[in-house]
Formats: C-alpha cells, sequence, structure tokens
C-alpha cells in the first residue's frame, strides 16, 4: 500500500484523489439500455471510462461519433461529466482473436479529438491459459501499438493539450517477465513513466487466480514507484479493494451496469445478490434469506459508516430514509422488477453509488495510517470467499515494506 502520489497527471488538471474509481460506461446505454439519464451526480461518480472501439467500430455503437463531433465539449458534453476522462482502446474485445481489426494511429486520434483526458494505448492482452508463444506475440503487438501511438504523440507538438496523457500498458503474470515487459516500454515513453496501466488481470481474477493478481500488482508497484497505476477492469467492489492496498491508484469496472442488467445488487462488504422473481419462484426460502441478510447488512452500513441510499430515479437523487428492517425491506423491492417494470437504472445507479462509497471509505481509512486501511479491508473480506487472499495481500505488502 503506497501513500497517495501528489503529482498524478490526472490531479493536475482535475480536483481528483486517489485511490479512486473509472466508472467504465458503453456509449449510448443511456438511454438505449435504460438508464433515465447519466448516473454520474447522484452517485458520487468521479471519473469516467469509455471505449474507443465503440466510436471507432462496434456496429451498435459507432452511430454516435458522428453526433459527439458536433459537441464542443465532445466526449465531455456528450455524456454531461466534467471531471476525468479516460478513452480504453477497447483492446478486450479482442482477447479471443489472434488479430486487431483496429488502427492504433485512430485510436490515439480520436483521444485528442474527442478531448479525452487520459488515452489508453492499444494493446492485445491475453487469456491465463494461453501458450507462451502466443502471449509472446500478443505482447510485440502491444509495443508495436505502444511505439506508433507514441511517434505519432510526438509527431503532433503543439496540437495536443498538456494535460493529455497517453497510457502505456503493462502484461505479465510473474516477475521477471513484468521486469522485462516494463523495459520494453521505458525504451519507447522513457524511465518512470506519469502513468502505466496494467492488463489482462480480469480474466486472472474470474479465474480464481486472484493471488497472482495481486502479486503482479505489488510488482509493478515496486518496479514504478512513482508511477500512477491503473488497473483494468476489476469486477467488483471487494476486487477493487485488494488493487488499492496493493498500490494502484485506479480502477475502473462496468459490473456496476452489466450486473443490474442481470438484477444483481452490491453492497459494500457483501456479496453480489439477485433480486428477481425468478429467484424467489426457485427457491422461496433462500430469496427470502437473501432479503433478509441483505436489509440488515444495508441497515447495519447506513449506522455504522453513513451509507445512503437515493431515490434513484430523479436526478436530484433525494435521500431515501431507511431507519427500520421494513424500510429496508421495501427498497429492495424498489430495486427489484415488478409487473413488467425494468428498474435496471436503479440497481446501476445503487451499485455504482456502492463502488464509488467503497473508493472514499478507503481514502478515509489510508489517511490516517497502514494499520487503520488493513483493519478496515480486514472487515470487508470477513464470512467471503476472499479472505485468506487477503491474507495473502498483506504478506506481500508487508514484505515490500
Amino acid at each position: 500500500m503506497e501513500d497517495d502520489i501528489t503529482d498524478s497527471p490526472i490531479l493536475k488538471k482535475f480536483s481528483f484523489e486517489t485511490p479512486n474509481l473509472f466508472a467504465s460506461y458503453r456509449i449510448g446505454d443511456f438511454p438505449r439500455a435504460r438508464l433515465r439519464f447519466h448516473p454520474w451526480k447522484i452517485t458520487g461518480t468521479q471519473a469516467v471510462l469509455v471505449n474507443a472501439f465503440d466510436l471507432l467500430a462496434n456496429s451498435r455503437t459507432r452511430m454516435f461519433t458522428p453526433k459527439i463531433k458536433e459537441k464542443q465539449g465532445k466526449l465531455h458534453e456528450y455524456i454531461e461529466f466534467n471531471g476525468p476522462l479516460m478513452l480504453d482502446s477497447g483492446a478486450f474485445n479482442f482477447q479471443k482473436q489472434t488479430k486487431i481489426s483496429i488502427n492504433a494511429v485512430d485510436v490515439l486520434k480520436v483521444g485528442i479529438e474527442f478531448g479525452a483526458d487520459i488515452s489508453v494505448v492499444l494493446d492485445h492482452p491475453f487469456l491465463p491459459k494461453s501458450e507462451g508463444r502466443e502471449r509472446s506475440k500478443r505482447w510485440q503487438n502491444t509495443v508495436k501499438n505502444t511505439r506508433i501511438m507514441f511517434e505519432e504523440l510526438n509527431s503532433l507538438n503543439g496540437d495536443v493539450p498538456n494535460s493529455f496523457q497517453l497510457m502505456p500498458v503493462i502484461h505479465g503474470h510473474n516477475p521477471s517477465t513484468l521486469k522485462r515487459r516494463l523495459n520494453n516500454i521505458v525504451k519507447i515513453c522513457g524511465s518512470d513513466p506519469p502513468i502505466v496501466g496494467i492488463g489482462s488481470l480480469a480474466p486472472l481474477a474470474l479465474n480464481g487466480n486472484k493471488r497472482t493478481a495481486i502479486d503482479i500488482i505489488c510488482k509493478v508497484r515496486e518496479l514504478l514507484p512513482n508511477s500512477h497505476i491503473h488497473c483494468f477492469s476489476m469486477g467488483s467492489a471487494l476486487l477493487m479493494l485488494f488493487a488499492f492496498y496493493c498500490g494502484a491508484n485506479t480502477v475502473d469496472s462496468q459490473s456496476w451496469m452489466l450486473s443490474a442488467a442481470f438484477k444483481n445488487v452490491q453492497l459494500p462488504g457483501f456479496h453480489w445478490t439477485r433480486f428477481s422473481q425468478r429467484e424467489k419462484e426457485k427457491d422461496t426460502a433462500k430469496y427470502k434469506q437473501n432479503r433478509q441478510a441483505f436489509a440488515i447488512h444495508l441497515l447495519q452500513l447506513i449506522e455504522d459508516e453513513g451509507f445512503t441510499v437515493k431515490e434513484w430515479d430523479n436526478e436530484d437523487g433525494a435521500v431515501r430514509s431507511i431507519r427500520t428492517k421494513r424500510d429496508a425491506l421495501s427498497y429492495i423491492d424498489y430495486l427489484e422488477d415488478h409487473d413488467g417494470e425494468n428498474h435496471i437504472h436503479r440497481r446501476a445507479c445503487h451499485n455504482l453509488y456502492t463502488f464509488n462509497f467503497e473508493a472514499s471509505r478507503v481514502r478515509q481509512e489510508m489517511k490516517k495510517d497502514k494499520s487503520s486501511l488493513e483493519t478496515f479491508i480486514e472487515s470487508r473480506m470477513k464470512s467471503t470467499v476472499y479472505q485468506k487472499t487477503f491474507e495473502h495481500a498483506v504478506e506481500k505488502v508487508t514484505s515490500k515494506s
């Protein structure tokens, strides 16, 4: 766990504390995915990530690109957000593909033209079970695109805002590989890069290799003590805590939206819970048990930590009063679909608020001392499958102190 890096490139332009979350957002989800409005203001969102692939090649979303070009404030104005905006390359679309179908220079140019604050190099991520030859080939694609994009950026000279950052991405699942690949990147963008992303972590975490993901983050922080480190696609509020503890400054996640579509709701220190009539019909007793446990945990968070829930349908985001278990159960009904009404917007806002609340809580505890942060995260991990994994994280971080 590292102290906040106060000269982070993001902080030069925005009042933006780290650790923090970039809310990953697909252009057009408001209103096409039944979001009623952009949820940034009422959820405490301080940074947003959008996708260059969606603007360049996604048949479902590139129709919005001409409309964005018409906006004076480009992407910021189009999604109604004035904080740090990261443009990911969309490389995860090619994780299972042998070739990348979009152009590295196009990714850079759309980032600059549309006013992104950070643009991500077009990398070529790999799956955990990929063979060594395949990983090497994909890494060479990443190095090639990194060189192309930095050379193009340097050739533009004064045509790029001073605050614009191009983020290189590194991949590797062991210390020696990470070090070699970082050396590849340093030769292109210089030593001590101001900002670096770590790719290929999400498949690791999803496939039960969370300890390896922890080892990677710790190693990158060791190799880059002064850089802003971003971890891509940390899928839950619990996984996010691991990244922050191990030295990441920022993470991103789209699960606030994707999980809402599958009727899942998250609370700090609590597992994703699916509330639907189908769950009730499948196992009524378990459904009722989940409702009770969720309600009790919600009440405890409100009383002990100041967690709030809101009237998510309204842009003013008025706080919803939750004082009793009946109130908490009523709130669950408010989130759950009934009588053909799809409340994905409510669930998405709730989930995004939860992510942002957790990032804020980490910052609060981090400002105290290392012990306070560890106690806080340990309390979140209790009674979860991650408890032993956090013990491993503590060992790794402590051994580097």
